[in-house]
């Protein structure tokens, strides 16, 4: 460990959190120590213990190993077995949630963030707390996903997180991905150097010139290099080419030559198995004697490594690191082979260190890879049961078996979100030969991550393919199939005819109301079979036992343009992924829910979903899809009258989907940025982008997203002067609303009608109100604005009152603050004055403040709050306290009627 010399800013830092957790009113906090090797980051670490301990806080502590970095769950098991004791405290869906991670209860685990918010729980009945979590490089991915979900959590709990992490490794890192508030050491100053070098040695002017010259400030550059040039002189003359830290494993391993043969082997395997006791056994067995502790005393001495009563260890990863080089391949597959003898009640760790002990093929290890993949997922380790596919893949001499299993590697990474090891694992599979199916899955995947070299569209073939599985009576293959294509299908604007045939198969496939065939037929062909799923929808009801099928009821309903449904059918879907764990498949419901939300008018939805969705896509490695939540808040932020905000997050989202090319998602910008404008009162540029969506030769225009921007269009034409193009648009969608039944195109067309005429408009505006737009209150909100506009400016005063004021009052309980000031303002023009609107749940609350609070008054307690928003309870709580003032209660008896009265509804 290097001295604190001269780290005073980093040491308050890390005291303050400290502090606020021990406070009366205790607060949790994170830290991500990041730097090169040797800057110091164990050593704030260490001192952080120390500290944490003299203020009474509970210390748990994990370290990144390099052999256990495949392992599921190893660096949570070594938090979990300083907090043991209470999990009793528990509940018991919690407790068997981390059980089932460690493999101790036989039953699958959940999803991995609810194993991360049983250990949040944990932590936080046993506050204060302070983790330390050293090396997270070399962590394995699950541990790394749970710290990041505690990093991201950690409000109103007692409980403390520092990780450290090394520059230049990691940068996929969960911990890194999330954004956490970083801390970072940099070199010392030339005093503090100075210092610290000469309380470790007294050494030539020159050498300790030359010294402080190479370690730059660097702390173990500076304490090593100046043992190494003290006890080899020679050293002073070595040229300074390499990188710091290959000099100082060069420094290390200098250190290695003199000593005895045991020793050095007893080195390699304790680099190769961090159990000490393990790594000792099998060097006894490598050197045919009995090898203890004190055979590594000679390392000790050389300050290789550190002995105590926990066992033994390195002085710094860098020593490891220096002794694993320092081996030959071959002297580390013995090591790794004789380690393995040793494991055999651990299979798993047993397993990797016999793969790495192999020199060639080996097909019953890798068959026991693929068990250990099995394993790890029955653990909800995804990414560790991906590693072991793909490292089975290279044990097998079978071409199209290496093929399969490489594809079956990348899917499993692709739940995790890390399209650079994808893209890897496809070009390996690639250059081998594989079976036909396989091909055309290799293709697929290619076109689902955006990287397809050829141009090659598979659509039709794996509708040949989807006819073949029927055919051959594999149903439920060709409807996963389908599914999975069709999706791809409807963000891309396919073949039509290519469209027809995918909803041919599916509507043969199975019963007409199964949830994957309507998916399938929505997505496919909405145009031709969109009534057909709006009748067949009409019979299903949220809360499927099987919340899957909910998110594909919502993703069907909002594809034909049912939002009102939609939003049903999603939140039931949310609350069952939720309960489930499955935070990919929650965030993709979320951000669907918030554009249905939007689409319907409601706003406060929208904002919750979207904020919440956006959390957990990127906390689930999908960065890219939470831009979709980016525009949702734009949208949010454009009817609010924030129209800085609504163009910055506009922008944002635009520099990550322009280079995909992915028609639907920049309709969507189009669509932010012209609600934005139109906020802002400027219809001409509002025009000019929601115009976009409707141009076939534009990169925005989706047929699908036409309805979606049709209102605003309709508002930016007329203010624009652009009557007679969004007339002719209208005409050419009035067929479409009338094959399909889109009831969303359909509210459009029936307030574009009056407020796009020149003539007859007073009939228009006098029929329109017996339309059904009971389900769209903002097109109708929209039509009375715009009737009472009309009205008042043909002098008719009086009736333009009574229009005005719904319309008013309709914006207001929506949220929406441009056009409610715009019927104040009409209202006031009319001789009426308004008043100023009070302010709305958006205005008060954060989306989450939000969301807690309509938990709360539907009777939900602080605990089943938290495991819906995977929050701790007493997080929630701590919300709750904030947003009782800020909605003028005093008590949660009080918040069902706050909450109907913020929004109007129940």
């Amino acid at each position: 460990m290097t001295p604190l010399i001269g780290r005073d800013d980093e040491m308050a830092a890390v005291d303050a959190l400290l502090s606020a957790a021990v406070s009366e009113a205790p607060l949790g906090g994170t830290l991500l120590v990041r730097g090169e090797p040797g800057i110091g980051k164990s050593a704030l670490l260490d001192w952080a213990a120390g500290r944490a301990r003299e203020r009474g806080m509970l210390v748990v502590t994990c370290e990144g190993v390099p052999s256990e970095a495949s392992l599921a769950f190893a660096g949570l098991h070594q938090l979990w077995w300083h907090l043991r004791a209470g999990m009793g405290r528990l509940p018991a869906q919690q407790r068997e949630a981390l059980l089932s991670a460690f493999g101790l209860v036989d039953k699958p685990a959940p999803g991995v963030f609810v194993i991360a918010l049983a250990a949040l729980e944990l932590l936080a009945e046993q506050g204060p707390v302070l983790v330390v979590a050293d090396d997270v490089h070399w962590l394995d991915r699950s541990t790394s996903e749970v710290l990041a979900f505690l990093g991201t959590r950690l409000e109103a709990d007692p409980v403390v997180l520092l990780a450290a992490c090394r520059d230049g490794e990691g940068d996929d890192n969960p911990l890194r991905m999330v954004g956490l508030p970083e801390l970072q050491p940099g070199p010392l100053e030339t005093a503090a150097s100075a210092a610290l070098l000469d309380s470790r040695a007294r050494l030539d002017p020159r050498v300790r010139r030359r010294v402080l010259d190479e370690a730059s400030g660097n702390p173990l550059a500076l304490v090593e290099l100046a043992v190494t040039m003290r006890e080899s002189p020679g050293w002073a003359e070595v040229p300074a080419r390499l990188p710091l830290s290959d000099r100082l494993e060069q420094a290390y391993a200098a250190r290695l030559t003199g000593l005895p043969s045991a020793c050095r082997t007893a080195l390699l395997a304790l680099a190769l198995e961090g159990d000490s006791a393990t790594a000792l056994a099998a060097a006894g067995r490598m050197v045919g004697n009995e090898v203890s502790s004190a055979d590594l005393a000679p390392a000790v001495a050389a300050g290789l490594v550190v002995a105590d009563p926990a066992g033994v260890r390195f002085r710094h990863p860098l020593v490891c690191s220096a002794v694993r080089q320092a081996a030959g391949e071959a002297e580390r597959r013995q090591t790794h082979a004789a380690v393995a003898e040793l494991l055999g009640d651990e299979p798993d760790r047993r397993v990797w260190h016999r793969a790495a002990a192999a020199v060639g093929p080996d097909e019953d290890l890798s068959d026991e890879l693929e068990a250990v993949a099995d394993r790890a997922r029955l653990r909800g380790a995804i990414s560790e049961a991906a590693t072991a596919i793909a490292r089975a893949a290279r044990l097998t001499a079978r071409p199209t078996r290496r093929g399969r299993l490489l594809l079956r590697a990348a899917v499993a990474r692709s739940e995790g979100g890390r399209p650079a090891q994808i893209l890897r694992l496809l070009d390996e599979a690639e250059r081998l030969e594989l079976e036909a199916g396989d091909r055309l899955r290799l293709q697929w995947e290619r076109e689902v991550h955006g990287t397809t070299r050829s141009g090659f569209n598979p659509a039709e073939a794996f509708a040949e393919l989807a006819e073949r599985m029927l055919r051959a009576g594999h149903t439920v293959e060709a409807l996963e199939t389908m599914e999975n294509v069709v999706m791809r299908m409807w963000w891309s604007n396919p073949d039509p005819r290519v469209c027809r045939r995918m909803a041919g198969l599916a509507d043969a496939a199975a019963a007409p109301d199964d949830p994957q065939v309507l998916s399938i037929l929505a997505l496919a062909d909405p145009t031709e079979r969109g009534a057909a799923v709006l009748r067949r929808l009409g019979r299903r009801r949220p809360g499927d036992p099987d919340p899957y099928h909910d998110y594909l009821l919502g993703n069907t309903a909002q594809a034909v343009g049912a939002c009102d449904q939609a939003v049903g059918f999603l939140a039931a879907a949310a609350d069952g992924l939720s309960e489930q764990g499955q935070f990919g498949a929650l965030g993709r419901c979320l951000l669907v829910q918030a554009w249905a939300a939007v689409l319907v008018g409601r706003l406060d939805i929208a904002a919750s979903a979207a904020d919440e969705g956006g959390r957990l896509l990127v906390e689930s490695g999908r960065p890219f899809w939470a831009t979709g939540t980016q525009l949702v808040a734009a949208v949010v932020a454009g009817r609010r009258g924030d129209t800085a905000t609504a163009m910055d997050l506009a922008a944002r989202a635009e520099r990550v989907l322009l280079p995909a090319r992915i028609p639907p998602m920049l309709a969507q910008v189009a669509i932010a940025r012209g609600v934005a404008a139109l906020g802002a009162g400027r219809y001409d540029e509002a025009y000019e982008q929601l115009a976009r969506v409707f141009d076939p030769a534009d990169i925005a225009y989706h047929p699908h997203l036409r309805a979606w921007a049709l209102a605003d269009y309709v508002v930016a034409a007329g203010g624009s002067g652009h009557r007679e193009a969004a007339r002719a648009r209208c005409a050419e969608l009035a067929p479409l609303a009338r094959t399909t039944g889109n009831p969303l195109l359909r509210a459009g067309l029936t307030i574009a009608a009056p407020m796009l005429a020149d003539d007859g408009a007073e009939k228009l505006f006098a029929d329109a109100p017996g339309a059904d737009l009971a389900a769209w209150p903002m097109h109708r909100a929209r039509l009375q604005f715009a009737y009472g506009t009309w009205l008042r400016r043909r002098h008719q005063v009086s009736e333009a009152r009574v229009h005005l004021r719904s319309a008013r009052d309709a914006f207001d309980a929506l949220g929406a603050v441009v056009e409610g000031e715009d019927a104040r303002q009409e209202l006031q023009a009319s001789g009426e004055a308004s008043g100023d609107r009070k302010p709305g749940p958006l205005d008060r609350l954060t989306p989450q403040e939000w969301q807690i609070a309509r938990l709360a008054a539907q009777g939900f307690t602080n605990r089943e709050i938290g495991r819906r928003l995977y929050l701790s309870h007493r997080t929630v709580g701590s919300h709750l306290y904030r947003i009782f003032p800020k909605l003028g209660i005093a008590s949660r008896s009080e918040l069902a009627a706050a909450v109907t009265s913020a929004t109007g509804t129940a």
